[in-house]
């Protein structure tokens, strides 16, 4: 499914699961990508006035967080969920403004993405699934030292421009002033 994030560009994403809680709607999606270990970096948000957006509250990530051990828990042992999936279709006009990034295992993905009985997974047992969410913290003074970092080049490119246009100036001015005399 193709989405626009905030900055108007779109990207594909694969949605693992949109899905509604206690009123709120949440979007769980990936980019297919796989870190070293094999995990699959996923991404989850709520649904804020069209918007895509984190989950800061800690109570409330705890929650998703449950809602998909149970989701796994339950398609791996055949039994009937206890969530209420919605259209994807809604999803066009949601804009991907910010991302809780979390990890998980192949297989734990694939049973969070099905909606239906699923085979069980006998080598999965129910601590493997409670330790097998990985949060991928944001550090967020990081981010913005990188972001200070490219104004300061952007800044810095800006201003040996402008040398660059007073030099050709002054080189126009002296081609000018030699053809006046």
């Amino acid at each position: 499914m193709r989405i626009k994030n905030i900055n108007d560009e779109y990207l594909d994403i694969e949605v693992i699961r949109y899905f509604t809680s206690n009123e709120n709607e949440y979007l769980i999606y990936s980019l297919n990508e796989t870190d070293e270990a094999g995990y699959i970096k996923l991404y989850a948000s709520k649904i804020v006035q069209e918007r895509a957006c984190i989950i800061t509250d800690n109570d409330e990530w705890d929650l998703i967080k449950q809602i998909i051990k149970e989701i796994v828990r339950n398609n791996r042992d055949g039994q009937e969920l206890n969530i209420i999936d919605l259209d994807e279709e809604q999803l066009l006009d949601i804009t991907l403004q910010d991302t809780r990034v979390f990890k998980l295992q192949g297989n734990l993905v694939t049973l969070l993405s099905e909606n239906k009985k699923v085979i069980k997974h006998a080598s999965l047992e129910e601590d493997e699934i409670q330790d097998e969410i990985i949060e991928e913290n944001i550090d967020y003074e990081v981010l913005y030292n990188e972001q200070l970092n490219k104004n300061n080049e952007l800044q810095n490119e800006i201003e040996a421009l402008q040398q660059d246009i007073d030099r050709y100036k002054e080189k126009l001015s002296n081609i000018k002033d030699l053809l006046d005399e």
